[in-house]
């Protein structure tokens, strides 16, 4: 008996053995005479929206001088500057980070480019843990500052409570697709035999990056955190009768 066959080719291939009836990725399959099982193998999908209550967000700087020396310097006062607003406007020490430090010279664009300075670049991170703060944690990094602002990724910091009702709907997905295939093979779907989880995920929707000049805000930042999908996939067999 041949079970879960999930590409292109296993299905065709399951056409050719007697009996045999496949559509997508879910096949029910008749054994050969004699045989005491008879099963279908399904996969299902169940999504549950949920609100996010977390955002990361990443702040750049970058500062060009004659030497790389100078230009580090002044790009990591300016980081310096940040992660003090970051932490005034109530983000803990341990929810910010230092990323992506480069240093690298710059060339002017004659024939023979010759080294004309240095650009230092450096990137702080934060995870926000109340989103309702998220606009003046902008405008601190803003005004501290930041000159590229990248963000907000949103995201859920306990999914676990979400799981279960997503993981249902998956089976259930499942099921009706096994009751489709076994209907029209004339027969109907019985017990569970067998369930896995395939995944659960919730996924954060990434935005560009925006830029923004040193300098205190004006204006609020709007923020819309929405809702995210917390998915789940699983794969049953199922006894067919």
């Amino acid at each position: 008996m041949r079970r879960g066959l999930g590409s292109a080719a296993a299905c065709a291939a399951a056409l050719l053995l007697v009996g045999a009836i496949a559509t997508g990725c879910t096949t029910v399959v008749s054994p050969p005479a004699g045989s005491p099982f008879y099963g279908i193998t399904a996969t299902g999908t169940g999504k549950v929206a949920a609100s996010p209550d977390e955002a990361d967000m990443s702040f750049g700087v970058s500062r060009t001088s004659s030497s790389a020396k100078d230009a580090l310097a002044q790009g990591s006062t300016i980081a310096a500057k940040i992660t003090s607003a970051l932490v005034k406007a109530g983000i803990a020490d341990i929810d910010i980070q230092t990323s992506n430090l480069s240093v690298y010279p710059t060339y002017d664009n004659s024939p023979k480019p010759a080294i004309t300075g240095y650009q230092a670049s450096l990137t702080v991170e934060a995870k926000v843990r109340d989103i309702a703060t998220l606009g003046d944690v902008i405008n601190a990094a803003n005004g501290a500052g930041a000159d590229n602002i990248n963000g907000p990724t949103f995201t859920i910091s306990e999914d676990s409570k979400y799981r279960p009702a997503a993981i249902d709907k998956a089976v259930a997905d499942a099921r009706a697709s096994a009751e489709a295939m076994a209907k029209a093979a004339g027969k109907s779907v019985g017990d569970v035999i067998s369930i896995s989880e395939t995944s659960v995920s919730t996924p954060g929707p990434l935005f560009d990056s925006a830029s923004a000049s040193s300098g205190k805000a004006a204006v609020p930042v709007p923020i819309s955190p929405g809702q995210l999908d917390v998915t789940a996939n699983v794969t049953v067999v199922f006894a067919l009768q």
